[in-house]
């Protein structure tokens, strides 16, 4: 729930808003005037201010810098009744947050609303699941949040923690989260990748190695306890570790204390432990000690991530995420994506997971290069193929016989209907923003707003 001010000179506007406001639970204030506005967020905490940029007492660019400056410092949306694109560029470049053009509509409001709040949390390393740095963990189905859960648990406490899944799930990423939220986040994180590591080299990467004798004093190479001390080593896929190995570190970790190769002395680590594996988790077998202690409970805490097939309804949020990311890399604008494009993304089975979706992404922004629109033909041509096959059989066997069942429409009706399908899927593929309907369909603002009205969209 966030505290949100409204400022505009319509008392109409501000009903509305405050509206939309408590209808997605936020609590909501109005002023009337700008003095009335700039004193109320003075002596109050908000997270967000609506302000109108025409303003009968006050410049709305002027009051940008000073709200700016209150210790809350909220994100500020610009609201206008004037197609103005160079005053909302200079409110953006002031720090509001973004601007919207009266008449708006409540999808947009909406996203607005949600996505300068996941911003501020993310300023403040903070999000919805319990006070949880998410990092670059994207989705909100009930698997992912219910694994986000187990995280926050496990980064209050320092036990192990075991985290199975498919390969490309993300494994590693839910690791890092749990890490850098916990105590020893301040200190390194270390990767022991188990699944390339000899027998005969093991103890030297895990202990390290004394070379040399100097003064007195033993020289030589630290190994993952030493590296990890104060932070978390994570032992990636623990499975494909040899018993042998499994059971001396396992008595090391146990101990806290262990013997350089080559070395007399003992020295001593302090770091948390997590680990991972690509097998299903069986908590009778006896062959693992670390997996059969954490996958029963009894010293741990077992994580298991869904694969991208169970959670299909964060594959166009995951997409999108990743898209803008090339898209800074690259340094090029953000892009629009196509309806057909998306449809291809949800219909292909993603047997390498998010980790295969990522790198779909970038190759797809790559492929694209300067065009401002992704569509079908920029994705890797495996998965078009593999998806082009799924829905063609389905709109063959589906579509054309219900097409014309009833006889045939006049030609007008007909366009509208599927103007109507067109601007609902295309609205809920890129989560009602209006701007990306824009760029993807061609289509001016003003057209797109007229046409929700025509059709009652909302």
């Amino acid at each position: 729930m966030a505290a949100v001010l409204i400022i505009d000179d319509d008392p109409i506007i501000c009903d509305i808003l405050m509206n939309m406001m408590d209808r997605i639970c936020h609590i909501s204030r109005f002023s009337l005037t700008g003095s009335q506005g700039l004193d109320l967020a003075k002596n109050n905490h908000f997270d967000l201010i609506f302000l109108d940029i025409n303003l009968p007492d006050a410049n709305g660019l002027d009051l940008i810098k000073k709200l700016k400056t209150l210790s809350s410092s909220p994100e500020i949306i610009i609201i206008t009744g004037e197609s103005d694109p160079d005053g909302a560029e200079l409110a953006i470049q002031s720090g509001a947050w973004n601007y919207l053009e009266k008449p708006f509509f409540r999808q947009e409001i909406t996203l607005q609303v949600t996505r300068a709040l996941e911003f501020r949390k993310e300023k403040g390393r903070v999000s919805g699941i319990g006070g949880l740095n998410r990092s670059r963990i994207i989705g909100e189905s009930e698997l992912i949040r219910s694994c986000l859960e187990q995280v926050r648990v496990a980064a209050y406490s320092d036990i192990p923690v075991l985290i199975s899944g498919e390969p490309g799930v993300g494994k590693q990423l839910f690791a890092k989260t749990i890490h850098l939220n916990s105590k020893f986040g301040d200190h390194n994180f270390v990767i022991a990748d188990c699944s390339a590591m000899a027998e005969d080299v093991a103890d030297r990467l895990f202990y390290g190695s004394i070379d040399a004798v100097r003064d007195g004093k033993e020289k030589g190479r630290p190994g993952f306890f030493d590296l990890a001390d104060k932070g978390t080593l994570f032992l990636d896929d623990i499975s494909r570790l040899p018993l042998t190995v499994e059971k001396s570190i396992h008595r090391a970790m146990e101990g806290r204390q262990f013997v350089p190769v080559g070395g007399k002395d003992s020295k001593s680590s302090h770091f948390r432990v997590i680990a991972s594996t690509r097998q299903t988790i069986d908590p009778a077998d006896d062959k693992s000690f670390f997996q059969n202690d954490l996958s029963s409970g009894e010293k741990g805490i077992h994580i298991h991530l869904p694969s991208l097939r169970q959670v299909r309804q964060d594959i166009i949020a995951i997409a999108i995420h990743y898209m803008d990311w090339y898209c800074k890399k690259y340094e090029i604008p953000p892009k629009g994506v196509s309806p057909e494009c998306l449809d291809i993304l949800l219909a292909y089975d993603w047997p390498g997971n998010v980790r295969e979706l990522i790198n779909a992404t970038g190759k797809a922004i790559a492929s694209a290069k300067n065009e401002p629109t992704l569509y079908s033909v920029h994705l890797p041509s495996h998965i078009r193929s593999f998806a082009i096959k799924k829905t063609g059989e389905n709109a063959k066997t589906k579509v054309e016989p219900d097409m014309f069942k009833d006889g045939f429409l006049p030609l007008k009706t007909f366009t509208q209907q599927w103007e109507l399908y067109y601007l609902k899927h295309l609205f809920e593929h890129v989560s009602y923003d209006v701007q990306k309907v824009c760029e993807i369909s061609g289509v001016s603002k003003s057209s797109i707003y007229s046409r929700l009205k025509r059709y009652k969209i909302n």
